[in-house]
């Protein structure tokens, strides 16, 4: 059975994940202050979104990139 620091751990990084995702569809202006609101509570909630952001990149998730159309 897992502890409460590893369940707590799991849920962070769950959390993180679930922010990444979030951020990729496209975050309102008020979910992008929960999102700084959630990072800036815990160095925890910080490290384990960068590593899911990069996670995120090296798998290759990330949406490709379309540069503005021209007028």
């Amino acid at each position: 059975m897992a502890n409460s620091e590893d369940q707590d751990s799991e849920q962070v990084w769950h959390t993180a994940v679930e922010w990444v995702i979030r951020e990729h569809e496209s975050l309102s202006p008020v979910e992008r202050q929960e999102l700084i609101g959630w990072l800036n509570m815990n160095p925890a909630h910080r490290k384990a979104y960068d590593e899911a952001s990069r996670l995120w990149l090296i798998t290759g998730l990330v949406p490709p990139f379309e540069p503005p159309a021209e007028d």
